[in-house]
């Protein structure tokens, strides 16, 4: 019988994670768990502090056993998961506050792949600008964009695709649709 490090896979995911963050529109490779790279993720994010929201069928039960968080609404949840780019959720998420601007949503997004509208980014992170495409629409960048303009506080999205590959775009990152 093979047996599985979940804690080698959890470092690496994280640092997948972070460096996509640190470097918007970069593509990273996430290490599955389960079979699975939305699992890998949320195994590595979540624990008993945290709360998560999951709009989707992949079953999170394991994943809950193992790391206990809390279930919640949405508009309340440190971390919500979703199948597909859902822009109502996106607009419900926490931004955080003055005092605390960590207490706001991320965001992780199952998409076929990072097709889509022609996006130019700009901010830390990346010198000068980043031409990338990415799978939103023009109105999820008028959104992603009010929500994070009042740094420090916003939302940090990943893009999870069919081959186990993330991009991340932070409250930093500014998007324009070319």
């Amino acid at each position: 019988m093979d047996t599985v490090d979940i804690e080698k896979k959890n470092r690496n995911n994280f640092k997948a994670m972070m460096n996509a963050l640190s470097m918007p529109g970069d593509i990273h490779k996430i290490e599955e768990l389960f079979n699975s790279p939305l699992l890998a993720i949320a195994n590595t994010l979540l624990y008993s502090e945290v709360s998560f929201y999951y709009d989707g069928d992949e079953e999170f039960e394991l994943i809950e056993a193992i790391t206990n968080p809390k279930k919640e609404d949405a508009s309340k949840a440190d971390y919500v998961f979703c199948d597909e780019l859902n822009e109502y959720l996106f607009n419900k998420g926490k931004v955080g506050t003055s005092k605390d601007p960590e207490f706001s949503t991320t965001y992780i997004f199952k998409c076929k792949d990072f097709n889509g509208l022609d996006i130019l980014l700009s901010g830390p992170g990346i010198d000068g600008t980043k031409k990338v495409k990415l799978p939103i629409d023009k109105s999820f960048v008028e959104f992603f964009n009010e929500k994070n303009s009042y740094y420090p506080l916003g939302n940090e999205v990943y893009f999870l695709n069919e081959k186990s590959e993330i991009i991340a775009i932070s409250r930093t990152t500014n998007l324009e649709v070319l």
